[in-house]
């Protein structure tokens, strides 16, 4: 039976309009209603399109790659799998969308309130090539945090228990408490829930010039028992269809701003790792065992261009790259538990 591809002209988060606060209001910084900050530039769905002059970045041709590691104990044949895992590495497409919430996630310290200013995420990911194009290959939501800190308003609902003392504030305020400022909350159905901090770069404005996306390291496993190897890596099969992305996946993402292609004029990036902070990821007791997801780290970079701009002249971003690594602790043959990295990279446009 043939897949049939997704429809991805909607939003996969429709959040109800509200005037208080307005999601995407950076004045509203003024009265501490919401600060979003630069992931204010989110908002909105980001899909696979052709980049602009270009026939190149859609669904079809994708500046993406996926190098995905799976434990395998025997081969489509039958025999004995003397390595102990296969390569299931493909291109794809997706469909991502980012909605503010309507209001804030206040963390009360008790002379101090740290604010947690929110975007919910929905992502579905699709095969773009291969025996089974068009199929859903990933989903996962989560949430973005940027946090800030405010004056504490005392009364449990910032009201000082009476209408004359509306704007009061605990006058005793400590300094910000948080090391990171940029939290990533996900949640994956394999059955693994991830916690991330890092940091909005920079924190307000922009960086001049394209950002220079580094070659991937650490895309083979390192500590391989005897018998196994990583042959599978550099040959093309219908298991490893582009040994060139496999050996740096970020190869796609470098491609998609080298010339000719259009150059950004402008970035922001935004980065997590699940090592800032020491935050351990759950998995449910069969990833456990088989293929435990130990640790995550990802790089988003929005993208301007010359001639994106807003009625300020200040650069708009339509152009959303990452480049993510999941690190899986795959038992091999039963018994030897070896560290793989997981990596996937992609270039969207702005579609909403």
């Amino acid at each position: 039976m043939t897949n049939v591809a997704p429809n991805l002209c909607e939003p996969l988060i429709h959040e109800p309009e509200q005037s208080s606060p307005a999601p995407n209001d950076q004045a509203a910084a003024a009265d501490g209603r919401l600060i979003l900050s630069q992931l204010a530039h989110l908002i909105g769905t980001w899909t696979n399109q052709n980049l602009p002059g270009t026939s190149a970045g859609g669904p079809e041709k994708p500046y993406s790659y996926c190098v995905m590691p799976l434990p395998e104990d025997k081969l489509q044949d039958g025999s004995d799998n003397k390595d102990g895992y296969i390569l299931k590495n493909f291109s794809y497409y997706e469909e991502l969308t980012f909605s503010a919430i309507n209001g804030t996630a206040p963390n009360r310290g008790g002379t101090v309130t740290q604010v947690s200013n929110t975007l919910f995420y929905e992502q579905r990911v699709y095969f773009s090539d291969g025996p089974n194009k068009d199929a859903l290959v990933h989903a996962e939501n989560g949430s973005l945090l940027f946090l800030t800190d405010q004056a504490q308003q005392p009364g449990p609902y910032g009201d000082g228990n009476g209408p004359d003392v509306v704007n009061n504030v605990v006058t005793v305020k400590t300094p910000a408490t948080q090391q990171f400022n940029l939290v990533k909350q996900m949640s994956v159905p394999h059955g693994n829930s991830i916690l991330a901090e890092g940091f909005v770069k920079p924190e307000t404005g922009s960086t001049i010039g394209a950002p220079k996306i580094p070659d991937s390291s650490a895309v083979y496993p390192t500590n391989l028992p005897p018998g196994v190897t990583t042959d599978q890596y550099k040959h093309k099969s219908v298991g490893n269809l582009d040994p060139a992305f496999t050996a740096n996946p970020n190869l796609p993402l470098q491609q998609a701003i080298a010339s000719p292609n259009p150059q950004p004029t402008h970035f922001i990036q935004l980065t997590v790792d699940n090592r800032n902070g020491k935050h351990n990821i759950d998995n449910i007791a069969f990833e456990q065992k088989h293929c435990e997801v130990s640790q995550y780290t990802i790089d988003y970079w929005l993208e301007s261009f010359e001639g994106d701009t807003d009625d300020k002249g200040e650069p708009v971003f339509n152009q959303l790259q990452y480049s993510q690594t999941v690190m899986l602790d795959i038992l091999l043959h039963g018994k030897d538990k070896v560290m793989f990295p997981h990596p996937l990279t992609n270039t969207l446009r702005r579609k909403t």
